[in-house]
């Protein structure tokens, strides 16, 4: 190792055993560090447990909702043109697109088929 020092330099050696116990204090700690990832990953895979646990009970009152509202459908006359207008003015402002969300109109057309 060189250390400058003003206009002299001076240099110094370090030990091979002080070497070998910075090379092993370098491995423990990354070892703690894998360790936290680890933790940490655990973590993150609970959370998306949870998120996905939530999403499936979102998909599963969805398709109930569609199941009763295609009943009321084979029912009642649907004016199709005004439905496709309303979701293009309720989610224009959302999407940031003229036309609103394509995919909410996908969904209306196949509910309407």
């Amino acid at each position: 190792m060189t250390i400058n020092v003003g206009r002299g330099i001076i240099e110094s050696r370090i030990l091979p055993s002080r070497r070998i116990t910075m090379f092993f204090d370098q491995i423990k700690e990354i070892d703690g560090n894998l360790k936290d990832l680890r933790d940490h990953l655990k973590t993150i895979g609970q959370g998306v447990d949870v998120h996905f646990d939530q999403l499936d009970d979102i998909a599963a009152h969805i398709i109930a909702l569609e199941a009763i509202l295609l009943q009321v459908i084979k029912k009642v006359d649907i004016d199709a043109e005004a439905a496709k207008e309303w979701v293009r003015d309720n989610t224009v402002e959302s999407t940031g697109k003229e036309e609103g969300s394509v995919k909410a109109q996908a969904v209306l057309k196949d509910l309407l088929n």
